[in-house]
């Protein structure tokens, strides 16, 4: 009995250590070059319009190693690179995609600016102030109804960005609006992740390349926002208003996305809402 037991131990043993060889192969398994080419050109059609810029204006860094993290945000309050640790990046594929929208549910009426993939409906940007560790930019949208304010700051003791976006209604009606947060994730420089989300937190990943991703994470918001969810999408370009459209995971070998929406459905005159979301790899 005590023989068969050994020969049963020594077989699952085995079987584990293979097992674990065919893993590491598989993750650490190069990607496929012309996936890649056919991704980068799927792309365009998810360009809505031309892009404000994609440049990169502020940026940040702290820490070493493992918790390594340096980023960079636009003139506009786009994030346009991520990295962290050192080498892994999940965003500056071309065309860019990260940014903000606002949906006025009333109008109908979508003012977004998401990086690469286009802007609509904003002014210029103002920044507000700016610091080695934070910037804060407010922008109004060409019809004067709506201010977005954003703060971008460094927390490198946790290696992460925190992203706190303040809409104010500039008008003397109530409104209904819903802000978003928008993040197309290529993780490594890689067109195909896997992607999936809970309520609180949506991410994208690269499981066949050392299995490194980027995850939007909600942290708080005002007493008059009501936070709708974090999403992944099945498509690299923003969400419309209709935000369940491309609404999708989990999903594998895929040229997707993230966001997260909150929604203000009386969002009143002179007032303002606040959601506050984090951007952290893993």
């Amino acid at each position: 009995m005590r023989k068969t037991c050994g020969y049963l131990a020594a077989f699952v043993f085995v079987a584990v250590i293979a097992t674990q060889a065919q893993v590491g192969r598989v993750r650490n398994r190069p990607r496929d070059e012309s996936v890649e080419q056919a991704n980068l050109a799927a792309k365009q059609q998810y360009v809505l319009a031309s892009p404000d810029t994609t440049t990169c204006t502020y940026s940040f860094s702290g820490g070493t190693g493992n918790k390594f993290i340096s980023y960079c945000v636009t003139v506009n309050g786009n994030i346009v690179s991520f990295q962290s640790p050192a080498g892994h990046e999940y965003l500056a594929t071309a065309p860019i995609g990260e940014g903000y929208s606002v949906c006025d549910f009333g109008s109908g009426t979508q003012y977004f600016d998401y990086a690469g993939y286009g802007s609509s409906g904003w002014q210029p940007a103002t920044k507000v102030s700016s610091s080695a560790t934070s910037v804060k930019i407010a922008r109004t949208t060409t019809d004067g109804l709506y201010t977005l304010t954003q703060t971008i700051a460094l927390n490198a003791g946790q290696s992460l960005a925190q992203i706190t976006m303040a809409l104010k209604n500039n008008d003397t009606k109530v409104h209904d609006v819903g802000l978003i947060r928008y993040a197309d994730v290529d993780a490594n420089g890689s067109t195909s992740n896997s992607f999936d989300y809970t309520n609180r937190t949506a991410f994208g990943y690269t499981p066949e390349l050392d299995g490194y991703g980027l995850e939007m994470i909600y942290v708080s918001n005002s007493a008059n926002v009501f936070p709708n969810g974090f999403f992944s999408q099945d498509i690299p370009g923003g969400p419309s208003c209709q935000i369940f459209t491309h609404v999708l995971g989990p999903l594998q070998s895929t040229d997707g996305s993230i966001f997260g929406e909150a929604d203000m459905p009386s969002l009143a005159q002179k007032a303002s809402g606040t959601l506050v979301s984090q951007y952290k790899s893993f």
